[in-house]
């Protein structure tokens, strides 16, 4: 059976190494797209992943095909699109190497992902279904994705869902409803402040993440980069630091705190509601620690940090220390 399932896009990221000497824009090609590099990151903990979605019938589609097989997932649920190419974006990194995206307007190969019933097979041999919000918008994507997640929470799977929002994506608000009306079929959800500032507006982090559970979310993380991270269940809440890096890219550091999230999750084999607090305490701790590692190298899906990098991150790099009152 496989930790995580999941669904959404694959793609190529070109990083931007800034100019050489004649002045011209210099891009690194990194595979990439956020529920991709979740089920990366699953894979380099050690868990078991699957994942499904589409790329062109290109080089860049199989270039993809390939490294998602060179790194250990499931890609049985795979698809080549004759109607469209690989999706691609442009990253760059401003001065303390934190990642912005250009507004390039891509094909979109991820989204031509028509209903299989293969989908369906998978999602009964997982633990945890997890996406984010790009699996929500075009189709047919939008209405596989949304089938699979009503069959996985009737077959009493775990949902998981990481809107993974930013500005260049110009959500409409028919769009931010859809993303916020998602909360109350999930699981656990995971946002970043500047998302949360997006969706719940000015209210006090604690307030509105007890909002969210109301709406019937298990387990809230709420994570600001160096800044830590706040969770919440339904039974109580707690905060854990993240970890003193030299940062390099932090394209997929989110991600990566998802991918390990989602494993420790799969591998207790419990409910949420009976994890203690020392667990979660502990579940966020390497949580960040993959997230801070992934952090200190360049791109996402080939760079998800194994279990050495991170343990060595937990045991030789200092905490940032943060007084959860003033979140």
């Amino acid at each position: 059976m496989l930790d995580v399932l999941t669904i959404g896009d694959l793609m190529i990221d070109f990083t931007s190494l800034g100019t050489n000497e004649a002045g011209k824009l210099v891009f690194e090609r990194n595979p990439g797209g956020a529920p991709a590099n979740v089920a990366s990151q699953v894979a380099r903990l050690g868990g078991s992943s699957g994942f499904i979605g589409s790329v062109g019938q290109d080089e860049h589609g199989l270039y993809l095909i390939e490294t998602m097989k060179k790194l250990g997932i499931d890609v049985s649920c795979l698809r080549i699109s004759d109607k469209e190419a690989t999706r691609i974006t442009f990253v760059y990194l401003n001065q303390g190497n934190d990642r912005y995206f250009s507004n390039y307007q891509s094909p979109r190969a991820d989204r031509d992902l028509p209903e299989d019933e293969r989908y369906y097979r998978q999602a009964d041999n997982c633990r945890i279904l997890h996406f984010a919000s790009t699996s929500q918008f075009g189709e047919p994507i939008a209405a596989t994705s949304s089938k699979l997640m009503a069959y996985a929470r009737k077959q009493n799977k775990l949902i998981s869902y990481d809107p993974n929002w930013n500005e260049v994506c110009g959500y409409d608000e028919g769009q931010k409803k859809i993303m916020t009306d998602t909360f109350k079929k999930v699981d656990i959800l995971k946002i970043s402040r500047e998302e949360y500032s997006y969706f719940i507006g000015d209210m006090d982090i604690r307030e509105g993440a007890a909002q969210i559970i109301s709406q019937g979310v298990r387990l809230l993380a709420i994570t600001m980069g160096a800044g830590g991270c706040y969770y919440r269940t339904r039974e109580f809440e707690g905060y854990q630091p993240s970890y003193q890096v030299a940062v390099r890219d932090t394209t997929g550091s989110g991600d990566s705190f998802m991918g390990a999230l989602l494993y420790q999750i799969a591998g207790k084999e419990k409910a949420i509601e009976d994890l203690k607090q020392q667990e979660l305490d502990d579940i966020i701790r390497f949580s960040n620690a993959c997230g801070s590692t992934c952090a200190t190298k360049t791109g996402s899906l080939t760079v998800m940090p194994g279990l050495p990098e991170v343990t060595w991150t937990m045991g030789h790099t200092g905490l940032y220390q943060m007084d959860i009152q003033c979140i």
